[in-house]
């Protein structure tokens, strides 16, 4: 059954991952990126909106976020490394590599944000881990 911390984390891989196209779009000569990226922020910001939302329901949900920040913006930036490095893993199918980063980040998070992010990287790449061994 779908939850809001369920659909804030999963609001935010599509955040992550809107990120990611708008950075590879300047790279890509056949797209006009100039006006798509418009249309990706204009996406972002729908996103965000939705995310409000959520935490005006639930703030607990941004709070914890927040607080890992507001406590040691200097461990925030670690976690975020982590991340980002299983995050880059992942994208480039070295799913040993992720698995391992993801596992670090599971060990040193101390709040649900870094959590929640580090579990989903775990099922994602363990499903494609399964199904990377079913196509073989």
């Amino acid at each position: 059954m779908a939850s809001l911390e369920h659909i804030d984390l999963e609001l935010g891989e599509a955040l992550e991952c809107m990120m990611g196209a708008a950075a590879d779009m300047r790279s890509v000569d056949t797209l006009n990126a100039s006006e798509q990226l418009k249309r990706i922020g204009k996406a972002t910001m729908v996103l965000w909106e939705i995310r409000e939302e959520i935490y005006r329901l639930r703030p607990d949900l941004k709070v914890e976020h927040a607080q890992e920040i507001e406590q040691n913006k200097v461990r925030y930036e670690q976690l975020s490394a982590i991340h980002e490095r299983a995050r880059a893993a992942e994208d480039a199918g070295e799913l040993q590599t992720a698995r391992m980063a993801f596992v670090e980040l599971l060990d040193a998070s101390q709040y649900g944000h870094f959590t929640r992010l580090a579990e989903a990287g775990l099922y994602r790449t363990s499903d494609k881990e399964k199904s990377n061994k079913t196509n073989a």
